[in-house]
């Protein structure tokens, strides 16, 4: 029949189309972390800490995060929403282990300055060796008296029956009266650790 169509298989490829499909970006639905702001590890998305945490003295507080990517990581950050005023001491560390029962303690800060404003506080790590599937956790205490800082956290969960929606989230922990130094392990599963309705932000790059 005139004017019919008629099937001839498929056609080939050839390298100059292929090789241009191979140079096209690979399509990404929404902007990570990562790309935005260089977090490779990071204990929540920084669009979900919209609240700030009180760390309230002589309260060891700890939150922490499975690493998704083997990382030689170099700085550690965590961010201030609100300063505190009248404190004695601040601290904060970061651990690494196999999991959260068993941490190590790998760098240590200290001073009221690292509290004395808001934003962004960056760590320098050196090379921080850490494996897929560890427990990478964050650690601050504050002593003395006066307005605790508040670092950046998720909205608290609160309301009837709200401890039930955190069910095994891996949501921030705390015990109180700790002081410095900051303790060389960490084991979060302990019983002496109390879980609370939120988790802190925080991240390595």
């Amino acid at each position: 029949m005139a004017g019919a169509l008629e099937y001839r298989g498929p056609l080939s490829v050839d390298g100059v189309d292929v090789a241009t499909m191979g140079q096209l970006p690979a399509a990404e639905a929404q902007a990570t972390d990562t790309t935005l702001y260089g977090d490779q590890i990071s204990t929540l998305r920084r669009a979900d800490a919209i609240w700030g945490e009180t760390l309230s003295p002589g309260y060891l507080t700890v939150w922490a995060t499975i690493a998704s990517r083997t990382l030689a990581a170099s700085v550690a950050k965590f961010c201030v929403y609100a300063v505190h005023t009248g404190l004695t001491g601040f601290d904060f560390g970061v651990y690494v282990g196999p999991d959260a029962s068993s941490l190590s303690r790998k760098v240590t800060v200290s001073g009221l300055s690292w509290i004395a404003t808001a934003g962004m506080r960056p760590v320098n790590l050196g090379a921080l060796a850490v494996n897929r599937g560890d427990a990478v956790a964050f650690a601050g205490l504050t002593t003395g008296s006066g307005t605790a800082p508040r670092l950046a956290s998720t909205t608290p969960t609160t309301g009837a029956g709200a401890s039930a929606l955190l069910n095994e989230t891996p949501y921030s922990v705390y015990r109180s009266g700790q002081v410095a130094p900051l303790p060389l392990t960490l084991n979060l599963n302990d019983a002496v650790w109390t879980r609370a309705n939120q988790k802190f932000w925080g991240s390595l790059r």
